[in-house]
């Protein structure tokens, strides 16, 4: 049974670089998934950061660009680790956005593992001008 272990670790170190040390030295970078919808008065965006704890889930907005950020933390645990399938790492993903959005009325909530954003449309200004004659 120990080789085996040991067999799949090193097998595993080779592909996927699992042990302890390169765990730590390396950082992923993992692109959540999404859904985009959006209705007459709102874009929503969903985006799957499983393992990410609320607290480490971040979204910022900066002119027409959406940011979605989260880590996931590795893992304590006592001893070596031997082989590990778990993620860890961290989440980006940046979308442009195609509408004017009224950024103080974005609600973001989140809750297993999934983000849920609401961005308000942005309703046109129209302005009446006045022609004149010369």
């Amino acid at each position: 049974m120990t080789s085996a272990v040991l067999n799949q670790k090193n097998h595993s170190d080779q592909e996927n670089q699992t042990s302890e040390e390169t765990q730590k030295e390396r950082v992923r970078i993992l692109t959540p998934r999404v859904d985009i919808y959006s209705d007459e008065e709102n874009i929503y965006l969903l985006a799957d950061l499983p393992g990410v704890e609320e607290k480490d889930v971040q979204v910022q907005l900066e002119k027409d660009q959406l940011t979605i950020s989260g880590k996931i933390s590795s893992k304590d645990i006592q001893g070596e680790l031997r082989y590990s399938e778990f993620r860890t790492g961290e989440y980006k993903r940046v979308f442009t956005l195609t509408e004017s959005v009224e950024e103080d009325r974005i609600s973001a909530v989140y809750k297993n593992g999934v983000l849920n954003l609401t961005l308000p449309k942005r309703k046109p200004l129209t302005k009446k001008i006045e022609v004149r004659s010369e």
